[in-house]
């Protein structure tokens, strides 16, 4: 079966569920780029609780861009700040170290698109536990789609399925916050390993 999905900064663990589970992966790049959601950040577990890391992005409310013409604001060094906070949030995890010296890469070359990093973050995550992401982009926008499943929702921030049961692993601070659902894959894969490809495939 074929998935329309949004392809979001390192993705939550909803997301790579949905796409694990279907052949055909079509990314929607030519719709209209909207402001507050999971296209341009993700949501990590963190010391004070769930930090937001966003990538700052070139965007005017005025005028309607195609989310694959976003452009990202480099005037700041955000991929520094967001390499330290992941660092400091997940270096006591059983797998941080293991996996550290390639996520340090992603963040030291600045790309001009923000669907440049979205597709960096996602396809390192593959690449980690050795397996290939198959995918094509949209064509043209489309309302809706009858012959494929429709994912493109888990890009709304505030997106939530109360029919969904996430399973449970060990997250860093757990003790303190309780398990949080649904975080960023890089929660997932700092504390389970490389074996979250047989976690999210049903």
């Amino acid at each position: 079966m074929s998935l329309v999905i949004h392809p979001t900064y390192f993705p939550n663990i909803l997301f790579f569920s949905k796409i694990l589970n279907h052949y055909i992966i079509f990314f929607e790049i030519n719709d209209n780029y909207v402001k507050q959601s999971l296209r341009n950040r993700t949501l990590i577990s963190h010391a004070n609780g769930i930090l937001n890391l966003s990538v700052p992005v070139k965007y005017s409310s005025k005028k309607k861009q195609k989310f694959k013409d976003i452009e990202i604001c480099n005037h700041t060094n955000w991929q520094k700040k967001h390499f330290k906070s992941i660092k400091f949030a997940y270096q006591s995890s059983p797998y941080f170290e293991f996996y550290e010296n390639q996520f340090e890469k992603i963040f030291t070359k600045k790309e001009k698109f923000l669907i440049d990093i979205n597709l960096k973050s996602i396809e390192l995550l593959f690449e980690l536990i050795d397996h290939k992401l198959k995918y094509t982009f949209t064509e043209k926008y489309n309302e809706i789609y009858n012959s494929c499943t429709d994912s493109r929702e888990i890009s709304n921030f505030n997106f939530s399925d109360k029919s969904l049961a996430f399973k449970k692993y060990t997250q860093v601070f757990e003790t303190k916050y309780g398990f949080k659902e649904n975080l960023s894959m890089l929660d997932l894969l700092f504390n389970y390993g490389p074996n979250y490809y047989n976690f999210l495939v049903k």
